[in-house]
Protein backbone atom coordinates (compact mmCIF):
# COMPACT_ATOMS: atom_id res chain seq x y z
CA UNK A 1 0.00 0.00 0.00
CA UNK A 2 3.27 2.40 1.09
CA UNK A 3 4.54 1.63 -2.36
CA UNK A 4 1.67 2.32 -3.92
CA UNK A 5 0.94 5.77 -2.39
CA UNK A 6 4.39 6.90 -3.24
CA UNK A 7 3.93 6.05 -6.87
CA UNK A 8 0.78 7.83 -7.02
CA UNK A 9 2.99 10.76 -5.11
CA UNK A 10 5.27 10.47 -7.74
CA UNK A 11 3.28 9.90 -10.61
CA UNK A 12 0.93 13.30 -9.30
CA UNK A 13 4.16 15.33 -9.71
CA UNK A 14 4.91 14.46 -12.97
CA UNK A 15 1.47 15.23 -14.28
CA UNK A 16 1.67 18.29 -12.78
CA UNK A 17 5.49 19.29 -14.31
CA UNK A 18 4.17 18.08 -17.70
CA UNK A 19 1.16 20.01 -17.58
CA UNK A 20 3.88 23.25 -16.65
CA UNK A 21 6.00 22.42 -19.23
CA UNK A 22 3.40 22.41 -22.14
CA UNK A 23 1.74 25.62 -21.25
CA UNK A 24 5.62 27.20 -21.36
CA UNK A 25 5.76 25.52 -24.72
CA UNK A 26 2.64 26.70 -25.95
CA UNK A 27 2.64 30.07 -24.54
CA UNK A 28 6.14 30.77 -26.70
CA UNK A 29 4.74 29.59 -29.95
CA UNK A 30 1.87 31.94 -29.43
CA UNK A 31 4.42 34.59 -28.94
CA UNK A 32 6.91 33.50 -31.88
CA UNK A 33 5.10 35.68 -34.07
CA UNK A 34 5.79 38.86 -32.40
CA UNK A 35 9.63 38.79 -31.99
CA UNK A 36 12.20 37.75 -34.49
CA UNK A 37 10.77 34.22 -35.68
CA UNK A 38 14.25 33.78 -38.04
CA UNK A 39 16.90 34.08 -35.42
CA UNK A 40 14.75 31.84 -33.08
CA UNK A 41 14.36 29.43 -35.50
CA UNK A 42 18.63 29.91 -35.88
CA UNK A 43 18.93 29.14 -32.03
CA UNK A 44 17.28 26.26 -32.25
CA UNK A 45 19.16 24.94 -35.39
CA UNK A 46 22.17 25.48 -33.86
CA UNK A 47 21.25 23.55 -30.87
CA UNK A 48 19.97 20.73 -32.78
CA UNK A 49 22.90 20.66 -34.69
CA UNK A 50 24.97 20.85 -31.59
CA UNK A 51 22.85 17.90 -30.15
CA UNK A 52 23.44 16.03 -33.38
CA UNK A 53 27.04 16.21 -33.29
CA UNK A 54 27.57 15.19 -29.36
CA UNK A 55 24.72 12.18 -30.13
CA UNK A 56 27.43 11.15 -33.05
CA UNK A 57 30.28 11.99 -31.79
CA UNK A 58 30.86 12.37 -28.37
CA UNK A 59 32.82 9.98 -26.21
CA UNK A 60 33.58 9.44 -22.65
CA UNK A 61 36.32 11.44 -22.12
CA UNK A 62 38.61 12.21 -19.06
CA UNK A 63 39.47 15.72 -17.76
CA UNK A 64 35.87 16.41 -18.98
CA UNK A 65 34.50 18.67 -16.59
CA UNK A 66 37.65 20.57 -16.50
CA UNK A 67 37.39 21.13 -19.99
CA UNK A 68 33.57 22.68 -19.86
CA UNK A 69 34.56 24.17 -16.88
CA UNK A 70 37.37 26.21 -18.92
CA UNK A 71 34.75 26.68 -21.80
CA UNK A 72 32.16 28.39 -20.13
CA UNK A 73 34.29 30.62 -17.99
CA UNK A 74 36.14 31.93 -20.76
CA UNK A 75 32.67 32.65 -22.19
CA UNK A 76 31.78 34.26 -19.52
CA UNK A 77 34.81 36.32 -19.05
CA UNK A 78 34.39 37.40 -22.74
CA UNK A 79 30.98 38.45 -22.68
CA UNK A 80 32.19 40.42 -19.19
CA UNK A 81 35.22 42.06 -21.18
CA UNK A 82 33.08 42.94 -23.97
CA UNK A 83 30.25 44.46 -22.15
CA UNK A 84 31.31 46.03 -19.24
CA UNK A 85 28.36 46.13 -17.30
CA UNK A 86 27.93 48.28 -14.56
CA UNK A 87 25.48 48.24 -11.20
CA UNK A 88 22.08 49.42 -12.20
CA UNK A 89 19.52 50.01 -9.11
CA UNK A 90 19.37 47.09 -6.85
CA UNK A 91 22.72 46.04 -7.51
CA UNK A 92 24.51 49.53 -7.46
CA UNK A 93 22.64 49.96 -3.79
CA UNK A 94 24.41 46.93 -2.76
CA UNK A 95 27.87 47.72 -4.71
CA UNK A 96 27.71 50.87 -2.95
CA UNK A 97 26.49 49.67 0.51
CA UNK A 98 29.72 46.92 0.30
CA UNK A 99 32.29 49.41 -0.40
CA UNK A 100 31.04 51.08 2.78
CA UNK A 101 31.25 48.15 4.86
CA UNK A 102 34.83 47.46 3.30
CA UNK A 103 36.13 51.04 4.47
CA UNK A 104 34.39 50.01 7.97
CA UNK A 105 31.36 52.64 7.61
CA UNK A 106 27.92 51.47 7.78
CA UNK A 107 26.70 54.30 6.46
CA UNK A 108 24.23 52.53 3.95
CA UNK A 109 21.83 51.62 7.23
CA UNK A 110 20.41 54.74 6.51
CA UNK A 111 19.20 53.46 3.82
CA UNK A 112 15.14 52.14 4.59
CA UNK A 113 16.08 49.83 1.94
CA UNK A 114 18.68 47.68 4.36
CA UNK A 115 15.63 48.00 6.61
CA UNK A 116 12.90 46.94 4.44
CA UNK A 117 15.03 43.80 2.86
CA UNK A 118 17.40 43.15 5.52
CA UNK A 119 18.17 39.72 4.14
CA UNK A 120 20.11 41.25 1.58
CA UNK A 121 22.88 42.07 4.20
CA UNK A 122 24.58 38.50 3.55
CA UNK A 123 25.18 39.53 -0.04
CA UNK A 124 26.24 43.23 0.61
CA UNK A 125 28.68 41.01 2.77
CA UNK A 126 30.12 38.43 0.60
CA UNK A 127 30.75 41.79 -1.85
CA UNK A 128 32.43 43.75 1.18
CA UNK A 129 34.93 40.86 1.74
CA UNK A 130 35.73 40.66 -1.89
CA UNK A 131 36.42 44.33 -2.25
CA UNK A 132 38.33 44.56 1.10
CA UNK A 133 40.69 41.38 -0.16
CA UNK A 134 41.18 42.71 -4.51
CA UNK A 135 39.94 46.31 -3.76
CA UNK A 136 37.09 48.49 -4.65
CA UNK A 137 36.79 47.49 -8.83
CA UNK A 138 34.15 45.67 -10.31
CA UNK A 139 36.65 43.06 -12.44
CA UNK A 140 37.41 40.86 -9.10
CA UNK A 141 33.39 40.65 -8.29
CA UNK A 142 32.75 39.73 -12.08
CA UNK A 143 35.49 37.55 -12.39
CA UNK A 144 33.70 35.39 -9.62
CA UNK A 145 30.72 35.42 -11.26
CA UNK A 146 32.59 34.28 -14.05
CA UNK A 147 33.69 31.41 -11.81
CA UNK A 148 29.91 30.54 -10.24
CA UNK A 149 28.84 30.16 -13.84
CA UNK A 150 31.56 28.04 -14.90
CA UNK A 151 30.88 25.93 -11.65
CA UNK A 152 27.10 25.45 -12.40
CA UNK A 153 27.73 24.30 -15.62
CA UNK A 154 30.15 21.57 -14.11
CA UNK A 155 26.81 20.47 -11.42
CA UNK A 156 24.79 20.23 -14.67
CA UNK A 157 26.84 17.89 -15.90
CA UNK A 158 27.76 16.33 -12.91
CA UNK A 159 23.98 16.04 -11.48
CA UNK A 160 23.03 14.27 -14.93
CA UNK A 161 25.49 11.77 -14.53
CA UNK A 162 24.10 10.86 -11.33
CA UNK A 163 21.51 8.95 -12.76
CA UNK A 164 22.14 9.04 -16.70
CA UNK A 165 24.82 7.66 -18.64
CA UNK A 166 28.20 9.65 -18.90
CA UNK A 167 27.57 10.31 -22.45
CA UNK A 168 24.14 11.42 -22.06
CA UNK A 169 25.38 14.13 -18.83
CA UNK A 170 27.83 15.25 -21.44
CA UNK A 171 25.88 16.39 -23.63
CA UNK A 172 23.57 17.85 -21.19
CA UNK A 173 26.45 19.96 -19.68
CA UNK A 174 27.30 21.07 -23.45
CA UNK A 175 23.54 22.17 -23.95
CA UNK A 176 23.67 24.06 -21.30
CA UNK A 177 27.26 25.66 -21.93
CA UNK A 178 26.45 27.05 -25.22
CA UNK A 179 22.73 28.51 -23.59
CA UNK A 180 23.29 31.91 -23.13
CA UNK A 181 21.20 33.76 -21.12
CA UNK A 182 23.37 33.58 -17.66
CA UNK A 183 26.13 34.99 -19.79
CA UNK A 184 24.21 38.17 -20.88
CA UNK A 185 24.20 38.48 -16.67
CA UNK A 186 27.95 37.31 -16.47
CA UNK A 187 29.24 41.09 -15.45
CA UNK A 188 26.44 41.99 -13.65
CA UNK A 189 26.65 42.09 -9.85
CA UNK A 190 23.65 39.96 -9.04
CA UNK A 191 22.78 37.87 -6.31
CA UNK A 192 22.10 35.07 -8.35
CA UNK A 193 25.40 33.48 -9.98
CA UNK A 194 26.02 32.63 -6.00
CA UNK A 195 23.19 31.34 -5.20
CA UNK A 196 22.56 29.05 -7.62
CA UNK A 197 25.89 27.69 -8.00
CA UNK A 198 25.34 27.05 -4.22
CA UNK A 199 21.99 25.73 -4.41
CA UNK A 200 22.61 23.14 -7.06
CA UNK A 201 25.63 21.52 -5.30
CA UNK A 202 22.71 20.69 -3.05
CA UNK A 203 21.33 18.81 -5.49
CA UNK A 204 24.36 17.42 -6.08
CA UNK A 205 24.99 16.57 -2.17
CA UNK A 206 21.49 15.04 -2.04
CA UNK A 207 21.36 12.85 -5.33
CA UNK A 208 24.73 10.98 -3.81
CA UNK A 209 24.36 6.71 -3.91
CA UNK A 210 24.23 6.69 -0.01
CA UNK A 211 22.89 9.67 1.97
CA UNK A 212 24.01 10.38 5.91
CA UNK A 213 22.58 12.39 8.78
CA UNK A 214 25.71 14.25 8.27
CA UNK A 215 25.42 14.80 3.98
CA UNK A 216 21.69 15.53 4.58
CA UNK A 217 22.70 18.07 7.80
CA UNK A 218 25.12 19.31 5.27
CA UNK A 219 22.95 19.77 2.11
CA UNK A 220 20.50 21.88 4.86
CA UNK A 221 23.12 24.19 6.19
CA UNK A 222 24.19 24.95 2.00
CA UNK A 223 20.76 25.37 1.47
CA UNK A 224 20.78 28.35 4.32
CA UNK A 225 23.76 29.58 2.64
CA UNK A 226 22.33 29.82 -0.93
CA UNK A 227 19.31 31.03 0.91
CA UNK A 228 20.63 34.23 2.74
CA UNK A 229 22.48 35.23 -0.78
CA UNK A 230 19.10 35.11 -2.68
CA UNK A 231 15.84 34.06 -0.51
CA UNK A 232 14.85 31.60 -3.05
CA UNK A 233 16.33 28.27 -0.64
CA UNK A 234 13.18 28.08 0.96
CA UNK A 235 11.88 26.13 -2.54
CA UNK A 236 14.99 23.99 -3.08
CA UNK A 237 14.52 23.24 1.14
CA UNK A 238 10.85 22.04 0.39
CA UNK A 239 11.22 20.24 -2.75
CA UNK A 240 14.02 18.14 -1.10
CA UNK A 241 12.20 17.36 2.35
CA UNK A 242 9.10 16.30 0.10
CA UNK A 243 11.22 13.85 -2.27
CA UNK A 244 12.40 12.28 0.89
CA UNK A 245 9.31 12.14 2.02
CA UNK A 246 7.66 10.31 -0.84
CA UNK A 247 11.00 7.91 -0.91
CA UNK A 248 10.40 7.56 2.55
CA UNK A 249 6.86 6.14 1.58
CA UNK A 250 7.68 4.54 -2.03
CA UNK A 251 10.61 2.17 0.03
CA UNK A 252 8.75 1.69 3.25
CA UNK A 253 11.81 3.18 5.08
CA UNK A 254 11.79 5.13 7.69
CA UNK A 255 15.71 6.21 6.51
CA UNK A 256 15.00 9.02 4.34
CA UNK A 257 11.99 10.69 6.25
CA UNK A 258 14.99 11.16 8.82
CA UNK A 259 16.96 12.53 6.28
CA UNK A 260 14.32 14.74 5.12
CA UNK A 261 14.09 16.23 8.78
CA UNK A 262 18.14 16.95 8.77
CA UNK A 263 17.55 18.83 6.26
CA UNK A 264 15.06 20.79 7.31
CA UNK A 265 16.61 21.31 11.12
CA UNK A 266 19.72 22.30 9.09
CA UNK A 267 18.28 24.99 6.95
CA UNK A 268 16.63 26.28 10.06
CA UNK A 269 19.04 26.64 12.89
CA UNK A 270 21.71 27.38 10.43
CA UNK A 271 19.80 30.05 8.67
CA UNK A 272 18.94 31.41 11.99
CA UNK A 273 22.48 31.86 13.00
CA UNK A 274 23.32 33.31 9.87
CA UNK A 275 21.08 36.16 10.57
CA UNK A 276 22.60 36.14 14.32
CA UNK A 277 25.66 36.38 12.87
CA UNK A 278 25.00 39.60 10.66
CA UNK A 279 23.13 41.40 13.58
CA UNK A 280 26.07 40.39 16.10
CA UNK A 281 28.90 41.35 13.57
CA UNK A 282 27.06 44.96 12.68
CA UNK A 283 26.42 44.45 9.65
CA UNK A 284 22.31 45.03 9.93
CA UNK A 285 20.22 45.16 13.69
CA UNK A 286 17.62 43.96 11.58
CA UNK A 287 19.77 40.50 10.14
CA UNK A 288 18.56 38.51 6.98
CA UNK A 289 14.82 39.44 7.78
CA UNK A 290 12.46 40.63 5.14
CA UNK A 291 10.15 43.74 7.17
CA UNK A 292 8.27 44.22 3.51
CA UNK A 293 6.87 40.23 3.44
CA UNK A 294 3.95 41.00 1.43
CA UNK A 295 5.88 43.33 -1.41
CA UNK A 296 6.54 40.47 -3.76
CA UNK A 297 2.33 39.68 -3.27
CA UNK A 298 1.10 42.73 -4.11
CA UNK A 299 3.01 43.38 -6.96
CA UNK A 300 2.50 39.35 -7.97
CA UNK A 301 -1.06 39.95 -7.99
CA UNK A 302 -1.39 42.41 -9.67
CA UNK A 303 -3.64 42.46 -12.46
CA UNK A 304 -2.88 45.82 -14.41
CA UNK A 305 0.91 44.85 -14.61
CA UNK A 306 0.51 40.92 -14.92
CA UNK A 307 2.37 40.43 -12.03
CA UNK A 308 5.31 42.60 -13.13
CA UNK A 309 7.33 45.44 -10.82
CA UNK A 310 5.18 48.36 -11.47
CA UNK A 311 5.48 52.25 -10.43
CA UNK A 312 2.24 52.61 -8.85
CA UNK A 313 2.53 50.12 -6.40
CA UNK A 314 5.66 51.64 -5.09
CA UNK A 315 4.93 54.40 -5.14
CA UNK A 316 1.17 53.82 -3.10
CA UNK A 317 2.93 51.22 -0.65
CA UNK A 318 6.44 51.39 0.07
CA UNK A 319 5.97 55.38 0.45
CA UNK A 320 4.03 54.32 3.81
CA UNK A 321 5.73 54.30 7.11
CA UNK A 322 7.11 50.26 7.46
CA UNK A 323 3.88 49.58 9.94
CA UNK A 324 1.64 50.98 8.05
CA UNK A 325 2.92 49.71 4.44
CA UNK A 326 2.38 46.14 5.90
CA UNK A 327 -1.16 46.69 6.94
CA UNK A 328 -1.98 48.21 3.40
CA UNK A 329 -0.33 45.95 1.32
CA UNK A 330 -2.06 42.86 3.87
CA UNK A 331 -5.15 44.20 2.82
CA UNK A 332 -4.29 44.87 -0.87
CA UNK A 333 -3.48 41.27 -1.00
CA UNK A 334 -6.55 40.11 0.28
CA UNK A 335 -8.45 42.56 -2.12
CA UNK A 336 -6.44 40.82 -4.72
CA UNK A 337 -7.28 37.86 -4.18
CA UNK A 338 -10.88 38.59 -3.34
CA UNK A 339 -11.45 39.01 -7.56
CA UNK A 340 -12.99 35.87 -8.12
CA UNK A 341 -10.72 32.18 -9.64
CA UNK A 342 -11.21 33.57 -13.47
CA UNK A 343 -9.55 36.57 -12.92
CA UNK A 344 -6.97 34.54 -10.64
CA UNK A 345 -6.59 32.10 -13.75
CA UNK A 346 -5.96 34.95 -16.49
CA UNK A 347 -3.68 36.37 -13.90
CA UNK A 348 -1.79 33.19 -13.69
CA UNK A 349 -2.18 32.82 -17.74
CA UNK A 350 -0.41 36.13 -18.21
CA UNK A 351 2.08 35.94 -14.99
CA UNK A 352 3.74 32.83 -16.77
CA UNK A 353 3.65 34.08 -20.33
CA UNK A 354 5.58 37.27 -18.86
CA UNK A 355 8.31 34.92 -16.98
CA UNK A 356 8.44 31.78 -19.22
CA UNK A 357 7.75 33.03 -22.53
CA UNK A 358 9.50 36.52 -22.53
CA UNK A 359 12.69 37.25 -24.23
CA UNK A 360 15.48 37.51 -21.81
CA UNK A 361 15.60 41.45 -20.47
CA UNK A 362 18.85 42.30 -21.56
CA UNK A 363 18.81 45.69 -20.08
CA UNK A 364 20.64 44.33 -17.20
CA UNK A 365 23.82 44.07 -18.76
CA UNK A 366 23.35 46.12 -21.82
CA UNK A 367 21.69 49.14 -20.28
CA UNK A 368 24.35 51.23 -19.77
CA UNK A 369 26.03 51.47 -22.94
CA UNK A 370 24.60 53.65 -25.72
CA UNK A 371 21.44 51.66 -27.85
CA UNK A 372 21.59 53.97 -30.40
CA UNK A 373 25.57 53.71 -30.79
CA UNK A 374 27.06 50.69 -33.17
CA UNK A 375 27.94 47.53 -31.63
CA UNK A 376 28.73 45.23 -34.56
CA UNK A 377 29.26 47.12 -37.85
CA UNK A 378 26.41 49.50 -38.22
CA UNK A 379 23.95 47.41 -35.93
CA UNK A 380 23.28 49.37 -32.91
CA UNK A 381 22.88 47.84 -29.40
CA UNK A 382 19.57 48.11 -29.28
CA UNK A 383 19.33 46.00 -32.22
CA UNK A 384 22.17 43.58 -31.07
CA UNK A 385 19.75 43.02 -28.36
CA UNK A 386 17.08 41.84 -30.11
CA UNK A 387 18.54 39.19 -32.06
CA UNK A 388 20.51 38.05 -29.17
CA UNK A 389 17.33 37.65 -26.89
CA UNK A 390 15.59 35.86 -29.76
CA UNK A 391 18.92 33.05 -30.61
CA UNK A 392 18.79 32.53 -26.90
CA UNK A 393 15.03 31.57 -27.13
CA UNK A 394 15.83 29.08 -29.82
CA UNK A 395 18.19 27.33 -27.82
CA UNK A 396 15.82 28.25 -24.36
CA UNK A 397 12.97 26.43 -26.59
CA UNK A 398 14.91 23.23 -27.17
CA UNK A 399 15.52 22.69 -23.43
CA UNK A 400 11.96 23.29 -22.45
CA UNK A 401 11.23 20.73 -25.67
CA UNK A 402 13.15 18.06 -24.59
CA UNK A 403 12.49 18.78 -20.91
CA UNK A 404 8.88 17.89 -21.29
CA UNK A 405 9.54 14.23 -23.41
CA UNK A 406 11.98 13.38 -20.96
CA UNK A 407 9.72 13.89 -18.19
CA UNK A 408 6.93 12.06 -20.53
CA UNK A 409 9.53 9.23 -20.10
CA UNK A 410 8.50 9.01 -16.77
CA UNK A 411 5.66 7.08 -17.21
CA UNK A 412 6.93 4.32 -19.08
CA UNK A 413 9.57 4.06 -15.82
CA UNK A 414 8.74 2.10 -12.92
CA UNK A 415 10.52 3.93 -10.79
CA UNK A 416 8.63 7.16 -10.16
CA UNK A 417 10.66 8.20 -6.72
CA UNK A 418 13.98 8.26 -8.61
CA UNK A 419 16.49 11.00 -8.32
CA UNK A 420 14.96 12.86 -11.50
CA UNK A 421 12.14 13.41 -8.87
CA UNK A 422 13.72 15.74 -6.84
CA UNK A 423 14.45 17.87 -10.33
CA UNK A 424 10.52 17.46 -11.12
CA UNK A 425 9.68 18.72 -7.38
CA UNK A 426 11.71 21.50 -7.90
CA UNK A 427 10.37 22.74 -11.28
CA UNK A 428 6.77 22.30 -9.45
CA UNK A 429 7.47 24.18 -7.16
CA UNK A 430 9.28 27.02 -8.81
CA UNK A 431 6.96 27.21 -11.39
CA UNK A 432 3.54 26.88 -8.89
CA UNK A 433 5.72 30.01 -6.69
CA UNK A 434 5.85 32.09 -9.56
CA UNK A 435 2.50 32.35 -10.27
CA UNK A 436 1.56 34.31 -6.61
CA UNK A 437 4.83 36.51 -6.36
CA UNK A 438 6.17 39.32 -8.58
CA UNK A 439 7.77 37.71 -12.20
CA UNK A 440 10.59 38.79 -14.46
CA UNK A 441 12.25 36.86 -17.01
CA UNK A 442 15.35 36.98 -15.48
CA UNK A 443 14.21 34.87 -12.26
CA UNK A 444 13.86 31.73 -14.63
CA UNK A 445 17.68 31.76 -14.39
CA UNK A 446 18.09 29.45 -11.35
CA UNK A 447 15.44 26.99 -12.62
CA UNK A 448 17.05 26.66 -16.21
CA UNK A 449 20.09 23.97 -14.90
CA UNK A 450 17.07 21.52 -13.84
CA UNK A 451 15.91 22.15 -17.41
CA UNK A 452 18.72 21.03 -18.71
CA UNK A 453 19.21 18.09 -16.81
CA UNK A 454 15.36 16.89 -17.07
CA UNK A 455 16.13 17.25 -20.47
CA UNK A 456 19.05 14.89 -20.79
CA UNK A 457 16.49 12.28 -19.67
CA UNK A 458 15.04 12.34 -23.67
CA UNK A 459 18.51 12.36 -24.84
CA UNK A 460 19.17 9.65 -22.98
CA UNK A 461 16.34 7.78 -24.74
CA UNK A 462 18.44 8.22 -28.27
CA UNK A 463 21.65 6.91 -26.38
CA UNK A 464 19.71 3.09 -25.02
CA UNK A 465 23.09 1.44 -25.20
CA UNK A 466 24.42 3.93 -22.72
CA UNK A 467 21.41 4.41 -19.96
CA UNK A 468 22.24 3.44 -16.72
Amino acid sequence: MLNKTGMLAGRFCTVCAVCFCAVILIQNMLRLPTGQPAVVLAGLLVGCVVLALCLRYLRPLRGFAGLLFLARFALALCFILWLGSEPVQDFETMYTAAGQLAAGSHEYLNDIYFFNWAYQSAFVAYEALVIALFGNSLFPLQLLNALWLAGTNVLVYALAKRFLSERTAMTAGILYCIYPAPLFLAGVLTNQHLSVFLLYSVLYILLSERLSPLRTLGAGALIALGNAMRPIGVIVMLAAVLWLLIRSVHRAQLRDAVHGGCVAISYFLVGAALSGLIVSSGINPEGLSNNQPMWKFVVGLNQDSSGSWNRADYETYLSLPTQEGHQAMTQAVQERLSVGPAKLAGLAWRKSTVMWAGNEDLYWGFGHLDQDAPAIGNLSWNSLQLLLGAFDKGIYLLAFGLAFLGLLTRFRSPERCDCSLLLVLLLCGYYAVHLIVEVQSRYRYFLMPCVFILAATAIARWLPKDRT
